[in-house]
Parts: C-alpha cells; structure tokens; sequence
C-alpha cells in the first residue's frame, strides 16, 4: 500500500532536520513526503529543499499567502495521492516501525490508525501516561487530545467526509478522529512510536493540568482544587460550550452513521447545547449511562465512577480551558 507523509511547516529550522531524518529511515517505504511551507520567515524551506534534492519521493510547497494550521494541512491532505496519509508535525521524531506497523495494524475495516505518542525535552523529564486511551464517540465529542493528529494514520476513503466540514472551527486531528470514531473505525497501537517534542514555542503547546483523578494524585486536596478550578471554567465558559456542542452536533447529523454509540453522543450534544435544570439533569443521566466511555479509561471503583459522571457536565470544562481568560491572556 502506498502511503503519503504529509507534514505542514512553518519556522521549524531548529528540529526539521531531525523529523525529516526519521521520517527517510522509516522501515517501510514511503511512496511520497508532502511538506508545505507557510510563508515560514527562518530557513525552514531552504532545509527541506535541501531535503527534496537528495530524495524524489519529498515533495514541497510554498503558500502564496499564510494558510494557518488547519488550512495548511487540509491543503497538504488534498495534494496526497497514496491510500493512506500519516499527519506528521515538523519537530517530532518517530521511531523507524512507525509506518510499518500502523499499516500492519490498520487492516480492512479501520479508517484510522492511533498510537502513543511519548513526550520528551531536551531541558527535562516529561511523564509519560501509558495507559490505552478511550477512543469512543461519547469521548471523543469532548476533548481533542485523545488522538493527537502526529499520531495519526488514515485511509484516503475518510477524506471526503473530512474536507466537507474544514471550515468550521475544529482542529483537523480532532474532526478526523470523530468522523472516524462515528464508524467505530479506529484502532489503537499500544506503543510508543512518536517522540513528541515539548517546548514553549511549539504551535501546540499546552501546560499540562495534572488529573487529581489520576493515578498517584487521589488525594482530598488535589480533589478539591480540581472542583473548585472546574467549577469556575465552567462558569466563565459555559456560553462557548454550548456552541461548541451545537457544531458537533452539525457534524454528527451530516453523517450517514447509524450505530447505538452515535445515538448516545447526539443526546449528549442535544442536552450540552440546551439552557436549563431539565436539560443538565438528562445530560447527567446520560454521563451516569456512559461512564465507562467518557473517561481517559474506565474507572474501576464502582463508586468513584459514579460520583465523577456526576460531576462530569461540570468537570468536562476542564477539556475546553483554553477559552477561559486565564488561557486565553497568556
């Protein structure tokens, strides 16, 4: 099968080199690298040109006018021609049975490929959550990170769904991973095969919020301080989660999937739009029904299970904090 390495830049002089190494020391043949430049203002496209002359299968573009990161990689997307494309961002490093092994394990029914993706930082130490994430529709409706798109491969057969909603405001990975989880076609590699390189300039870098929740933080303070966080983004943000929900919920209606798990997610989106106690009461029922599918993983203990879908209208805020203002300013 032929797969397409699609990768959209921009002032990216620092790591390229490293990435675009990785990527030709893939052990399984890569029929084409599209690399696309936006307008970059260091010497990231007199690298990658470098790059092209030395291999034929490296194709680059230039945009005549700066795109951004989601047109930039539908445009990139629309000039692929293998059966499958493998997103890949310009300052990671991939191990070398990346490709190989997500073509292995894609298989006839998947349309898209996930797998973990380690952090790491030449400054210090990143912890690592290797626990097998929830990739369900009832999840994935909420929160973006679950299949960040360098960990992505697809089949081309998806990308017509994808391109018919690119201007609305989703990040591309996540648009690709609920249109694919609608299907129920995702499968997950349990291994780490992107090195996913964390510093403050990155286009996409987020300060991680430590889960009270999580393993080694259960502890009343940490519970409490997440409440109460949670409780205030969802005050100030409520208005924009609600809009949010009534995009996804344009999605999900435009899709011709019929299937229990999509049913469940459109009432979750119909309950998160709506005002009012009748509305967050059916919305709570419905986290309490899908509890084993709206968390990073099942939670085991029956009671702390209960109490957190609960909680979940509110504590879902914390998976939209980039629009509260304490973000938003930095």
């Amino acid at each position: 099968m032929r797969v397409s390495i699609i990768m959209a830049v921009y002032n990216g002089e620092k790591f390229i080199g490293k990435q675009l190494d990785s990527l030709i020391n893939q052990t399984y043949s890569i029929y084409e690298l599209i690399i696309q430049d936006d307008l970059s203002t260091d010497n990231t496209f007199n690298i990658i040109e470098e790059y092209a002359c030395q291999y034929p299968f490296i194709h680059i573009f230039q945009n005549e006018s700066r795109k951004g990161i989601n047109e930039n990689f539908y445009s990139a997307m629309e000039k692929a021609t293998g059966d499958y494309i493998a997103i890949c961002d310009q300052d990671d490093e991939w191990e070398p049975e990346k490709i190989e092994l997500q073509v292995k394990h894609i298989g006839e029914n998947n349309w898209l490929c996930g797998c973990f993706s380690k952090p790491f930082s030449e400054t210090g130490a990143w912890s690592f959550d290797n626990r097998i994430p929830n990739c369900s529709i009832e999840r994935l409706i909420h929160i973006s990170s679950a299949l960040p798109g360098h960990t992505q491969m697809f089949k081309r057969e998806i990308l017509p769904l994808v391109l018919r909603f690119r201007d609305m405001p989703i990040l591309y990975d996540h648009l690709i991973s609920i249109i694919a989880a609608s299907y129920q076609k995702i499968i997950f590699i349990d291994k780490p095969l992107v090195n996913h390189r964390m510093y403050h300039a990155s286009a996409t870098f987020t300060v991680p919020i430590m889960n009270p929740t999580g393993k080694g933080n259960r502890n009343l303070p940490n519970i409490m301080r997440s409440f109460f966080r949670t409780f205030r983004i969802y005050i100030e943000i409520r208005p924009q989660i609600r809009q949010w929900f009534m995009m996804i919920n344009q999605i999900l209606q435009s899709l011709p999937a019929e299937n229990a798990e999509i049913k469940d997610a459109l009432k979750v989106v119909k309950y998160q739009s709506q005002r009012g106690i009748i509305s967050y009461i059916k919305l709570t029922f419905m986290y309490l029904k899908l509890r084993k599918k709206i968390f990073h993983v099942e939670e085991k203990n029956t009671i702390l299970s209960i109490l957190r879908a609960g909680y979940f209208p509110i504590s879902c805020s914390d998976y939209f904090r980039y629009m509260a203002k304490a973000y938003t300013n930095k």
